[in-house]
């Protein structure tokens, strides 16, 4: 199948679309405050004669509840009160594709909008918008690249929560990153997922075994902000599908054991100017970046305490970000340095850049994407400077004035109280998602763990 993705943009492309790849079926789908892509399977006759045009209603709950489907309680945006009503997806019919492991199917993302017709501000794919603009506005073209890790486990999802998820059995055993000799052995599975995504739209530029035991790693092709953020958020659903077929498990939460490194989801960024220059290169001093890349990097660094709830977004996040674990846990930033928060890479061409290494692979790529370029933004409006670069191990010479929220609470916490993040997020996505955090630190806290059990049930 052809790399190059279908162009529809009239009705009689779209119906060319459909014959032409045997579309019985459409995936619409929006993406939740958690980052889960919801929404409906489409006839492809009701998709041509409606939905292509005019959307398809869903419920706000979309927006109400958390995961796993249960509301959460003293919203304001909606809830028992506002008796839950209808919201609108709208295709974007630029992100139209077959999907290539299901044949007759093709999928597209939505865009979510009030009934009156107005965006819904509080949907994360809305925020990011709204922030690409304001970077158009100021004459830059945002350009990102993810690389996100995820563990594959034996087992279908059913199967393992058959067993309380306990016993889990890695794709494979031991550690072994960067192993070529080992990669060969999984090659069945990692290959397909390449090649399949690649058939679909969405390039993995490279893949490799990761530091835990059935980890890996893929680098994804960079490309215009909103792309990355949509490529990212299909390839964490399309490698759970296509694991599932091969009865196996992937998951992206960001701590899935305490002896098994964390998942990253770490963000390469920069700007293209008006001249289609890369904003941040620097050829008159290839080892630093652009003044532009240096206000940009300023901005993340400054804001990075602000923003952790976005970038680290669950209670597990935390535990990846404890010590020394490849994760950036403090306001810092260093060239080619793997222990700050924002990695610079400055180059005298293209490949200037830099890296947010602080989100988990569990975060919602929009909402990591949003906080990274809008911060990235203001440092630039407000011509800032960043701090001295951190030399050598950030987890030991970083001081506590720089350590980010440590836990959820804390985060919300840091988001909640501040302006710069209220008025680059505006209030009412701030206080929604501060809800939805907080939400999910009430839902631990009532849980009773294995490890209270085991430690207090026969000694108190």
């Amino acid at each position: 199948m052809s790399n190059e993705q279908p162009k529809v943009s009239t009705v009689k492309e779209l119906e060319n679309f459909v014959a032409e790849h045997n579309i019985k079926t459409f995936k619409v789908g929006a993406v939740d405050i958690d980052g889960l892509w919801r929404g409906k399977r489409i006839a492809a006759r009701y998709f041509l004669e409606s939905v292509a045009t005019k959307g398809t209603n869903i419920c706000n709950i979309l927006f109400g509840w958390d995961m796993h489907d249960e509301p959460i309680p003293n919203l304001r945006y909606t809830g028992w009160q506002t008796a839950y009503p209808d919201i609108t997806l709208v295709p974007d019919l630029s992100t139209l594709k077959p999907v290539p492991w299901e044949p007759g199917t093709a999928s597209v993302i939505c865009d979510i909008h009030e009934m009156d017709g107005g965006r819904l501000e509080l949907a994360p794919r809305a925020l990011l918008r709204r922030i690409v603009a304001q970077a158009s506005t100021a004459g830059y073209t945002p350009k990102c690249g993810y690389e996100l890790e995820v563990y594959l486990l034996k087992g279908t999802a059913d199967q393992l929560a058959a067993n309380g998820f306990r016993d889990l059995e890695p794709f494979t055993r031991g550690n072994h990153t960067y192993s070529v000799q080992r990669d060969t052995a999984s090659e069945y599975l990692i290959g397909e997922i390449r090649e399949q995504l690649a058939a679909y739209g969405i390039y993995i530029e490279a893949s490799n075994s990761e530091h835990g035991p059935g980890q890996f790693e893929v680098n994804m092709r960079y490309c215009d902000a909103l792309a990355a953020a949509d490529g990212a958020m299909l390839l964490k659903n399309s490698i759970k599908e296509i694991a599932a077929k091969h009865g196996c498990t992937a998951s992206f939460i960001a701590k899935l054991s305490p002896e098994w490194a964390g998942s990253s989801g770490h963000l390469h960024q920069s700007l293209v100017d008006a001249e289609g220059d890369i904003a941040f290169a620097n050829a008159e001093d290839p080892t630093r970046l652009s003044p532009v890349g240096e206000a940009y990097l300023a901005g993340v660094v400054d804001l990075a305490k602000d923003m952790t709830a976005l970038y680290l977004p669950t209670v597990n996040s935390y535990k990846r970000t404890e010590g020394g674990s490849w994760a950036g846990s403090s306001s810092t930033w260093g060239y080619d340095n793997r222990t700050v928060a924002v990695r610079a890479i400055p180059s005298a061409r293209a490949a200037a850049r830099i890296e947010n290494r602080i989100a988990g692979a569990d975060a919602n790529p929009y909402l990591v994407i949003a906080a990274s370029l809008g911060t990235g933004l203001h440092g630039i409006s407000k011509g800032l400077t960043p701090p001295a670069p951190m030399e050598g191990n950030a987890y030991e010479k970083a001081g506590p004035e720089t350590a980010l929220p440590n836990t959820l609470e804390a985060a919300c916490g840091a988001l909640e109280n501040s302006n710069t993040a209220r008025a680059l997020l505006r209030d009412a996505f701030v206080d929604h998602y501060v809800a939805t955090r907080r939400w999910e630190v009430q839902k631990f806290r009532s849980h009773v763990t294995e490890w209270e059990i085991s430690r207090y049930l026969e000694h108190v």
